[in-house]
C-alpha cells in the first residue's frame, strides 16, 4: 500500500478527516479478488476544493491489474441502454459536440459506443480499455481501440484529438484527478468537450450517510467529487464547465425506489443515532455496510469544454 496522505491529491491543501470506511467483504474489482490487508481507511476531505479522498489509497497498478484479469462477462454485453441512461448519455453528448470523433475512457465493452453509432453511424468511435477481453469485444463493436490508458496516446499526434471526450464511471478511480483532466484537456480538439458521469457527495442520501456511503464501500473508488471540485478542476484546466446535473446511475422501478429510499434512510438515521443506544446494533452499523441506493440520484453527469 502506498503511504497515507492527508494533503488533497488535487490541490495539496490540508483536508480533515471524515471517519472510518468499511469495505465490501470479500473485496474484489472487477469481480477479481484484491489483497486489501488488514489497514484501517479513513475519508477525508479537502478544506479548498472539496474532493473526498482515501486514506491510504490503492495502488493503480494493483486495480489495473484486476482490470487486465476481469472476466470478459463481468461487464453485461448487451445492458438495457434505457437502464443505464444510454439514451440520456447521448443526448448529452450529441447537444454540446461539435464534431463527431469521440473517445471513449474505460470504454470496457463499448456497449455505449455501438448503442452511439446505431443513433448516428456518422460518428467515429475510439476507445481507452485495460480489461483484454472487454476491449476485444469492443473492437468487434466498431470502436478502434488505441491502448489500455491516457498515457497511451500522443498528444502530438492529430489522430489523438477528439471532439468529444468521456469518461463512464471513471474518475471515482483516480489518484491524481488533476493530471488526468490536463490529459484530456490536451487531447481535445478546439471548443472540444469532455462528458464524465461519476459520484456525487453532495446529494442528499450520501450527505446522510457520509463516508460509509455504499458507493465508497468499493475499493476501486477511491476519490468523490461534488459540483465545487470539479468547477475547481475545469478553472485549473482551462476548461469551461457549462452543463452539470444529479442523475441516479441508472433507471429503476418505482418499487425499488421507494423500498431503497426507505432502507437507506433508516440506516442512515439509526447510524447518526449510534444504533440508539443498543450495543449489539450499534456494532453491526459499523461494521457492515449500508444497503445499496442504485436508484438514488447520487451521481453527476457534467460536461467541460475546451477553450
Amino acid at each position: 500500500m502506498t503511504p497515507v496522505q492527508t494533503s488533497c491529491p488535487i490541490c495539496n491543501t490540508h483536508s480533515n478527516a471524515r471517519g472510518p470506511i468499511v469495505h465490501n467483504q470479500p473485496a474484489t474489482v472487477a469481480g477479481v479478488p484484491i489483497d486489501l490487508g488488514k489497514i484501517e481507511y479513513t475519508m477525508h476531505r479537502c478544506t479548498q476544493c472539496a474532493l473526498e479522498f482515501k486514506t491510504p489509497s490503492i495502488p493503480m497498478d494493483s486495480l489495473i491489474d484486476c482490470y487486465t484479469k476481469a472476466s470478459g462477462d463481468h461487464w453485461e454485453h448487451d445492458p438495457s441502454p434505457r437502464k443505464r441512461r444510454f439514451d440520456d448519455l447521448t443526448s448529452c453528448i450529441s447537444t454540446h459536440s461539435n464534431g463527431k470523433r469521440i473517445l471513449d475512457i474505460g470504454c470496457a465493452n463499448g456497449a455505449l459506443l455501438a448503442y452511439m453509432l446505431e443513433q448516428d453511424p456518422q460518428w467515429s468511435c475510439f476507445g481507452l480499455e485495460p480489461g483484454e477481453a472487454a476491449a476485444e469485444t469492443a473492437s468487434k463493436r466498431g470502436v478502434k481501440i488505441l491502448g489500455a490508458l491516457l498515457d497511451d496516446l500522443d498528444q502530438d499526434n492529430p489522430e489523438h484529438q477528439f471532439d468529444v471526450i468521456i469518461a463512464i464511471d471513471v474518475l471515482e478511480h483516480l489518484l491524481e484527478p488533476d493530471a488526468f483532466f490536463k490529459q484530456v484537456s490536451q487531447h481535445l480538439a478546439p471548443s472540444g468537450i469532455f462528458v464524465a458521469l461519476t459520484g456525487d457527495h453532495g446529494s442528499w442520501g450520501w450527505r446522510l450517510q457520509a463516508q460509509r456511503y455504499w458507493y465508497c464501500n468499493l475499493p476501486e473508488h477511491q476519490v468523490f467529487y461534488c459540483q465545487h471540485t470539479i468547477e475547481y478542476l475545469a478553472t485549473q484546466n482551462d476548461l469551461n464547465l457549462i452543463n452539470y446535473q444529479r442523475v441516479s446511475h441508472m433507471r429503476s422501478k418505482p418499487s425499488r425506489i421507494i423500498r431503497d429510499f426507505i432502507r437507506n434512510t433508516v440506516w442512515g438515521v439509526s447510524w447518526r443515532l449510534k444504533g440508539f443506544g443498543i450495543p449489539p446494533f450499534r456494532r453491526n452499523l459499523e461494521t457492515k455496510p449500508p444497503p445499496g441506493w442504485l436508484p438514488n440520484k447520487d451521481h453527476m453527469l457534467f460536461v467541460v469544454q475546451s477553450k
